[in-house]
């Protein structure tokens, strides 16, 4: 081995627990970035490979009924590559008694002959016969049922049915059934007569010809699509196109792993400005090493290519730890993906690509990190480096903050002293103070945007004050549900809401997509809107109209202040839009009061909506009410297609940030570990460069306990003056940050909240931190005797 590598080798191991923690640090930082690469490139392959071999549809049309002349006409449009006909409706599986579970039935014409978002037989029998069902694979478990049994289905217009299971499916577009808790069932055409519905067909899915994955071209074709049934009197209800060739859930995807990478990236910055930090220290301590080569012949060159060495080395360590934990990481959360997107890995191979630039980037990091630390002390004459003694040759009391130092009087002299140290070398403290409070605010900043989701949800569960929400299958005299319901033990209050489809009739004769009106009463006691633009309702509006902010989203007309042309069923009617709610992870809606909607909608005196507050809102008891609303409506032969309870709600949602928080809550531990690391190197490095300080002291009478105490004060000091500052920068990147996760994700803004909990835990971990950094130096410092703590170097 060379002079000079073996130079950097033992310079590395005289420093052996700094350079582990350096190569711990950027180990933890490329690891998360590259676990990040490697879900990115196994993510990408397999849920375009897995989504795009259902054949997914172009866009679904949804008619009244479809017609078999009209659909066989349809298929010779020359904009229809393929085309197939299905129904979804709503329904309701029993999972115990008294307890019902929402579901979804997918009406299939020909189980053998499917093209279009094509189904994966799983297990048990294919296809299904008359009066069985196939059930989605992630379902089986909220339906409480296996192949084998049979399940009570009933359907809003149906009786109920007793269904076999025969078998279960693997349905790639639909959301994980227990996120959703929902069932997703799969029946043919006559077992939904058997259900005791009216046998027809209503959906046509299509693909159209040309460049199916064009956006544009999709949307321009289905347009004309549209237009052309139109012409022919058919009646388009609605219009879905999803976005062609991609995943329901893929932009999910894309931000979730976008927010990670961000972190992943920023943990490896600041185990660079842990790179910075030890050459920076290793430099400084043998700047009179360094006069000594330049004096019997070294170039700056080679003094530079001495310590560029070392940070090599440090890459090369931290990637041959950062690799297989990058894979091992990237291959779990793959997994976990995969599963959250409801779709099967074939393969966790990683593109080779991801080896060649983790590799990069680990050796990048490091070298940018001490470029300028080598630069800087590569360029040091002789008479400079001879002449140096450790410290700034600045002299005290000239800047401000010695000035403001010089103030501080009554305190005990070992804890001014500390206060002084603490201020003497300003840069190392600047680096220092900024590799930590940036570390903090990140930590900080992750823990509120989990704090503003929750605070959020909070909010909008409050302006929802009641507990359960009743459906009813038809409309249903309002006099005789209440009765009914307030002779109910647990039921507390309830109101009768009007609810019903609208579509926006445009001056042009178009129809925009259909959304819900809710009409509650005038008077309502449970419902409290977050109006944010225009006004709420008043109890004498008669055709005022409240938007929310997911409805002017998708339909920008429906702006304040303008008037619209509205069919509800087949009534047309004037309404003028007086506010704008703000209602976060909520679907398209509008509100108005009960009395005009009802004569309007043609529902005047009766309901199909109820929501009801109940004695006690602990889940048992709400959920016991529930079970015994069931069967009272049941025993008057009234309807119901659902009962949720605002527990069941919260859940679904809560489910759904779930995955959002666990994410959180690992990138704030891995700031917690990168930055931690980083206050312990750092604080080391403080107290071993002044050892000789530390003898002088000892030499002019100051104890080892005082000593010891000096320099841990010192070092608690830098993490509560890291800790303020990582305060300050978390609440200023909060908002931005959550918003922008809540607006890719969900699109809508976040209600800002501090957790407080996790600024304490920052203060906790930068305060242990600190004096675990401090202690082991400083009590080996306080052991040594006075020779051997001017002696070194």
């Amino acid at each position: 081995m060379r002079t000079r590598w073996r130079k950097t080798v033992r310079d590395l191991l005289q420093n052996i627990w700094r350079s582990l923690m350096v190569v711990l640090a950027i180990a933890i930082g490329l690891s998360g970035f590259s676990s990040l690469l490697s879900t990115y490139s196994i993510l990408t392959r397999e849920l375009n490979e897995g989504y795009l071999a259902t054949n997914p549809a172009s866009a679904t049309l949804w008619t009244d009924r479809i017609d078999d002349a009209l659909s066989a006409e349809l298929r010779r449009f020359p904009e229809v590559a393929q085309l197939e006909e299905r129904r979804m409706l709503s329904a309701r599986v029993r999972v115990g008694p008294n307890e019902w579970r929402n579901a979804l039935l997918f009406v299939i014409k020909d189980f053998n002959n499917i093209r279009v978002n094509t189904l994966k037989p799983q297990k048990g029998k294919w296809p299904a016969g008359n009066g069985e069902i196939l059930i989605e694979r992630d379902a089986v478990a909220v339906a409480r049922t296996k192949i084998g049994a049979s399940v009570i289905v009933k359907t809003a217009k149906g009786t109920e049915q007793s269904l076999r299971v025969t078998g279960t499916v693997h349905d790639v577009g639909q959301a994980q059934a227990r996120m959703e808790q929902i069932v997703y069932g799969y029946i043919t055409f006559d077992t939904l007569s058997q259900l005791g519905e009216v046998p027809y067909l209503n959906q046509w899915k299509i693909i159209v010809t040309g460049n199916r994955f064009n956006e544009e071209h999709v949307d321009r074709t289905i347009s004309q699509v549209k237009m052309n049934l139109e012409s022919k009197g058919a009646r388009i209800s609605r219009m879905e196109i999803p976005k062609p060739g991609k995943h329901p859930h893929a932009d999910l995807m894309g931000t979730l792993l976008l927010f990670k990478s961000s972190f992943g990236l920023f943990a490896l910055l600041l185990s660079g400005l842990l790179v910075t930090n030890l050459i920076s220290a290793l430099m400084a301590g043998q700047v009179r090493q360094i006069g000594v080569m330049k004096a019997i012949g070294a170039t700056s060159r080679q003094v530079t290519q001495i310590y560029i060495g070392g940070a090599i080395i440090l890459g090369l360590i931290a990637l041959m730890i950062a690799i297989p934990l990058g894979i091992f990481a990237g291959r779990a959360l793959a997994d976990f993906m995969s599963r959250f997107l409801n779709f099967d890995l074939q393969s966790y191979a990683i593109s080779p690509w991801v080896f060649v630039l983790e590799v990069a980037i680990g050796l990048f990091v490091p070298l940018v990190a001490s470029a300028f630390p080598v630069y800087r002390g590569s360029r040091v004459t002789v008479l400079e480096a001879i002449s140096d003694y450790g410290i700034p040759q600045s002299k005290f009391g000239t800047g401000w903050t010695d000035k403001m130092i010089l103030q501080i009087s009554g305190i005990a002299r070992p804890l001014l002293l500390s206060i002084r140290n603490t201020f003497r070398r300003r840069a190392r403290l600047a680096l220092t103070l900024g590799t930590l409070a940036a570390g903090g605010a990140i930590f900080l900043a992750a823990c509120n945007v989990r704090a503003s989701f929750i605070h959020t949800i909070d909010l909008l569960f409050h302006s929802l004050q009641y507990d359960l929400t009743i459906n009813f299958a038809e409309l249903y005299p309002i006099q005789r549900v209440e009765q009914i319901m307030r002779n109910t033990p647990g039921v507390h209050d309830l109101e009768s809401w009007g609810i019903a489809e609208a579509v926006v009739i445009h001056p042009n004769g178009s129809q925009g997509n259909p959304f819900p009106i809710t009409a509650p009463p005038s008077h309502t006691k449970m419902l409290a809107l977050n109006i944010v633009d225009g006004r709420g309702l008043e109890p004498g509006d008669t055709n005022a109209l409240i938007v929310n902010n997911a409805l002017i989203k998708a339909q920008p007309a429906l702006r304040t202040g303008a008037t619209v042309l509205l069919r509800i069923g087949e009534k047309r009617s004037t309404w003028r839009i007086v506010g704008l709610a703000r209602q976060p992870f909520t679907g398209a809606s509008a509100y108005t009061n009960y009395n005009y909607f009802s004569e309007a909608s043609g529902q005047a005196g009766r309901t199909r909506n109820v929501r009801v507050i109940t004695d006690k809102n602990d889940k048992k008891s709400v959920d016991e009410i529930k079970r015994n609303l069931e069967q009272q409506l049941a025993a008057a032969g009234l309807r119901t297609t659902s009962l949720t309870s605002m527990a069941e709600r919260r859940h679904v949602i809560d489910e759904h940030n779930s995955v959002i928080y666990t994410f959180l809550i690992v990138l704030a531990l891995l700031i917690v570990v990168v930055g931690g690391l980083g206050l312990m190197t750092l604080m080391s490095i403080n107290v071993l460069e002044r050892r000789r300080e530390i003898g002088v002291l000892r030499a002019i009478g100051a104890t080892r306990k005082k000593v010891l105490l000096m320099i841990l004060t010192e070092g608690s000091l830098i993490g509560a003056l890291s800790w303020i500052l990582a305060i300050l920068a978390g609440t200023l990147i909060s908002n931005p940050l959550g918003n922008f996760v809540s607006q890719k994700m969900f699109r809508t803004e976040l209600d800002s909240a501090v957790d407080i909990f996790g600024i304490f835990i920052w203060l906790l971990i930068t305060l242990l931190f600190g004096a675990l950094a401090s202690f082991l130096p400083a009590w080996n410092a306080s052991r040594s005797t006075v020779r051997e703590l001017v002696e070194y170097e």
